[in-house]
């Protein structure tokens, strides 16, 4: 498995528990109003860790992949994901917007990732 492959791979994994966690944990919140008082990390530090750790491993997976592919699309996705996810984080403060657009970043970066994987696989 080459190293784009392999974070391709851990980029979609990640992406998904993003996705659980965008979708889920609000859920679980509303079902369990006491874990809020459990010392979680607050939704913006949170947020900003995932995003950190997204925005190295998708520049190393799509930019590799674009430099073995030659395929721009995974690379300009990935970007508006990343930049979607950006979004979301910057938009914090207004509930509805944030879920929307971190959702929609997670499921475009997903979405790069395996475009990316996929156009790999024929190299």
């Amino acid at each position: 498995m080459s190293r784009s492959s392999f974070l391709d791979g851990a980029a979609i994994g990640a992406s998904l528990l993003c996705l659980i966690h965008c979708i889920g944990l609000p859920i679980l919140f509303a079902l369990l109003p006491a874990l809020a008082t459990l010392g979680l990390p607050s939704s913006e530090g949170l947020h900003l860790i995932l995003l950190l750790t997204a925005i190295p491993i998708s520049a190393l997976a799509l930019v590799g992949g674009w430099r073995a592919h030659g395929a721009i699309v995974p690379l300009l996705l990935g970007a508006a994901g990343l930049a979607g996810l950006s979004a979301g984080l910057a938009f914090g403060s207004i509930p509805g917007a944030e879920t929307a657009l971190t959702v929609a970043g997670s499921l475009a970066l997903a979405s790069a990732h395996i475009g990316n994987w996929r156009r790999l696989r024929t190299v």
